[in-house]
């Protein structure tokens, strides 16, 4: 078993991801860390696969899926944690937002709780767009009442979780849809009884690429979602 596993779900990200692994490859020598790096990919058009699969074929630690069928953000992740083998399970985007630097201490803070978020919105946090992080606060607002949470940041995405602890959550009643996947994991797991503990992160702009994400389609679907999470007995 690995001390950990770093799950990065891909499409359209031949621009980045390689730039990504090379950080966290350098960030935590593999002669002093036992991890591994789990990319899956949703049958990018732009060959992310093929780019990552040929860049790393002699690099053991780094396992790369391609999946054709039920993609999607939530069902991609949930395939790489169900893979992983690492006792700490991370979650971060491969656009180059998340900073790999905070590996380190999601890993350190990990030890004492069940599930460390990198947030925008706790004490210390923010995000290099502003005119997202606005928007994404106020949603965050109407998230924390619809699910009565004091959790700050509900859309964040960049975590780890002890596997243990994602043993005993309902996976299938988390990990679908886009983003929205998040906030149900931090529901799920806050009514559970595991411990939640938010960082402060700084969240980067995306350096190549378009993103994925759709605001007014987004912000429909995800309050229609939390509004039948909260309504759900657990």
């Amino acid at each position: 078993m690995y001390d950990f596993s770093v799950i990065l779900p891909t499409y359209n990200e031949k621009n980045n991801i390689i730039s990504l692994i090379d950080k966290i490859l350098k960030l935590y020598p593999r002669k002093t860390k036992k991890y591994e790096i789990l990319v899956v990919d949703d049958n990018s058009p732009d060959k992310t696969y093929d780019i990552v699969n040929e860049t790393y074929k002699n690099i053991s630690c780094i396992k790369c899926y391609k999946r054709i069928k039920n993609r999607g953000l939530g069902s991609s992740i949930e395939f790489g944690l169900k893979r992983a083998t690492g006792k700490h399970l991370i979650v971060m985007d491969t656009d180059l937002t998340h900073d790999p630097l905070l590996i380190k201490k999601l890993l350190y803070v990990n030890k004492v709780y069940d599930l460390v978020s990198c947030s925008r919105y706790c004490c210390g946090g923010s995000m290099e767009n502003k005119k997202h992080f606005l928007g994404s606060y106020v949603y965050n607002l109407i998230l924390r009442i619809i699910l009565k949470t004091q959790i700050q940041d509900n859309l964040g995405g960049f975590f780890a979780i002890k596997r243990n602890v994602l043993r005993n959550l309902p996976l299938k009643e988390i990990f679908f849809g886009y983003g929205d996947y998040f906030f149900r994991l931090l529901h799920f797991t806050q009514n559970k009884g595991f411990s939640i503990v938010e960082i402060p992160a700084y969240y980067k702009n995306r350096i190549d690429g378009l993103s994925k994400s759709k605001f007014f389609l987004m912000f429909f679907s995800y309050f229609l979602s939390a509004i039948k999470l909260r309504f759900i007995k657990n």
